[in-house]
């Protein structure tokens, strides 16, 4: 019972903490605000999070953990399309966080509270782009890649960078943009695996 009260708390606050990075255009929110809007106290910010950089550590996990659960529903929404809708169903799907621009909102305020300040950032974006990429190798090995999953971590890395670059920027990809990223992205997939000597 307690556990479950601690976790609907936890809730309340990063939902508090989103909600209010959005809303300040990516300017750090107070604890005293986020338990405010959250209806909670100071104590019950504490018993969840150790300080507001793990409250941000953990926005930013919950939107990559979302963002993987969103591909993959993408990717099985593709099954019996073959192997190429499906990468690109995935591919299109992370590209949608910077073309939709509620999400696109969302993501770059998080960014901005996470760049800088919150020390384990770095590890959430390497373990999103390895999540995607165990997302991606199946199709990939489909596709005739020798090396089905350092393609789908390439991919995976391509398609997280360009993401970023559009939020960073607050461009919004069109379906030109997104064309050309994807077809290069499934080129390289299918592109010879260069340790296996040239074929002529």
């Amino acid at each position: 019972m307690q556990n479950s009260i601690r976790d609907r708390e936890a809730e309340a606050l990063l939902d508090a903490g989103l909600a209010l990075m959005v809303s300040a255009g990516g300017r750090r929110p107070r604890v005293a605000d986020i338990v405010a809007a959250a209806g909670l106290s100071n104590d019950a910010f504490y018993r969840s999070f150790a300080s507001k950089d793990a409250l941000v550590e953990a926005i930013v996990e919950r939107g990559a953990r979302t963002l993987v659960g969103y591909v993959r529903h993408r990717i099985a929404r593709a099954a019996g399309r073959g192997p190429e809708a499906r990468l690109r169903a995935g591919l299109e799907a992370v590209v949608r966080q910077a073309a939709d621009v509620t999400l696109a909102r969302q993501t770059r305020a998080v960014l901005a509270n996470a760049t800088g300040h919150a020390p384990r950032a770095p590890h959430v974006t390497v373990a999103l782009v390895d999540a995607l990429a165990a997302l991606f190798a199946q199709p990939a090995a489909e596709l005739g890649s020798g090396d089905p999953m350092r393609s789908a971590r390439t991919a995976a890395g391509a398609v997280v960078a360009a993401l970023q670059y559009w939020l960073f920027t607050e461009e919004v990809p069109g379906r030109a943009e997104t064309e050309h990223l994807v077809g290069f992205l499934l080129a390289g997939v299918r592109a010879p695996d260069p340790r296996r000597g040239h074929v002529p």
